[in-house]
């Protein structure tokens, strides 16, 4: 499957595996898909929640996960307010790079390619 002639760094095989490999579908891959379009910014969990549509509860606990991993860094103003970044040292942001250049069209069909080798395993 070709899924952009400008992944140039990256195979659709290296991109399916890391999607699959962290469960990057559903919200997670609407996630990472976000924080391509603003991979520099900083976000508090409403402003996250209400882009996504979903819960508080939901969103915390895929942030938790990226957090474990390194992938996400939480930081608190101070106000006490959390805003969440991607982490730039992570090897996540090169493949949040790889998703934003992606057209929708791309990006349906890597998220079916991800859904039907998670069913092969």
């Amino acid at each position: 499957m070709v899924i952009n002639s400008q992944c140039e760094n990256m195979t659709d095989h290296d991109l399916i595996s890391f999607l699959r490999e962290n469960d990057f579908t559903g919200h997670r891959l609407r996630l990472l898909l976000f924080w391509g379009r603003h991979p520099q910014a900083k976000f508090n969990l409403d402003c996250i929640a209400h882009v996504l549509d979903i819960t508080h509860h939901h969103l915390r606990e895929m942030l938790r996960e990226m957090i474990n991993k390194g992938m996400v860094e939480e930081r608190y103003c101070a106000s006490g307010i959390a805003h969440y970044s991607l982490n730039p040292e992570h090897a996540l942001s090169d493949y949040v790079q790889e998703l934003a250049r992606l057209d929708w069209s791309a990006i349906r069909n890597l998220e079916g390619e991800v859904e039907r080798e998670a069913l092969l395993v």
